[in-house]
């Protein structure tokens, strides 16, 4: 028996989105909605042991978990057989799941606090930024940092990236499950475009829209955390992004030296329950 309930999201090119909606116990004191991280898919949100949705969940905050197209609840499409890329996660599926979870819960954008992992978190900077889809009340940041190294950039980011893309190639999406990196498989177009910005070392639609340009027109609050375990996104990664937001936060950096229980790794900011009080202090941005 699950904890929470299932409901979708259609996208305007006809896609169905998997969303898991957690109920708030006692009185409701705010709505979330949380996005994943490339290679995955939203199910480390309620890991067995840190249950992080069910957590804010029991202190009064309306948790909605999406799937992006192609992961999780979110198949069809598969990335064995279909083909997408970073703009339909940014044009269709988030306007889509914003849409359904402020008519679910009965609020306006303005109510709804947005908290956006990695990937989630790129395309939030790029839907809200270019203003593909309607700026929420709040936005929480968790590891979100692109990679832009460039020709002459850090040799380990750009051999990472090469062999990311290579693996792509000879099925046409990249196999994550086989290899053992991840969860959710990923198409060729995502993965060829996301090698692409690391190659040129600017993050860039398909249509030649430079998204840094775009991110000052967030206005909301912002809420930026990374982990000081984390091998994927280090606190300048973070701070290229955050410092373009005019109302962000200094960033929450999470770690020993910083009085935490231990220096969680990308997904551990999610699955550790030793990492309560720092969900404290989110439901704590939530509420204010």
């Amino acid at each position: 028996m699950t904890d929470y309930e299932s409901i979708v999201a259609t996208t305007d090119d006809g896609v169905r989105l998997g969303l898991a909606r957690f109920a708030p116990v006692g009185p409701r004191r705010g709505v979330l909605l949380c996005t994943h991280a490339m290679m995955a898919n939203s199910s480390y949100f309620r890991h067995k042991r840190g249950r992080f949705a069910s957590f804010l969940a029991s202190n009064g905050i309306e948790v909605y978990l999406l799937d992006w197209r192609g992961h999780g609840a979110s198949v069809p499409p598969s990335p064995q057989r279909d083909s997408w890329g970073f703009e339909d996660y940014v044009r269709l599926d988030l306007p889509a799941a914003l849409q359904t979870v402020t008519e679910t819960a009965g609020i306006g954008m303005g109510e709804l606090c947005y908290l956006g992992h990695s990937l989630g978190g790129l395309t939030a900077l790029a839907g809200f930024g270019t203003g593909a889809a309607p700026l929420p009340g709040k936005l929480s940041l968790w590891a979100a940092s692109v990679w832009l190294p460039g020709p002459r950039g850090p040799l380990k980011r750009r051999l990472t990236m090469r062999i990311y893309d290579l693996a792509s190639r000879p099925l046409g999406y990249a196999p994550i499950r086989r290899l053992g990196f991840g969860t959710d498989d990923e198409p060729r177009q995502y993965v060829e475009q996301l090698a692409g910005w690391a190659y040129q070392g600017d993050w860039l639609s398909r249509d030649g829209i430079r998204y840094v340009d775009y991110i000052h027109h967030i206005t909301c609050p912002v809420f930026s955390v990374t982990g000081l375990g984390d091998p994927i996104c280090f606190p300048p990664d973070v701070e290229v992004l955050r410092e373009r937001l005019p109302n962000a936060l200094p960033t929450r950096r999470v770690g020993i030296s910083q009085g935490d229980a231990i220096d969680p790794d990308h997904f551990t900011l999610f699955t550790s329950d030793r990492l309560q009080p720092l969900w404290t202090e989110l439901v704590d941005f939530i509420c204010e």
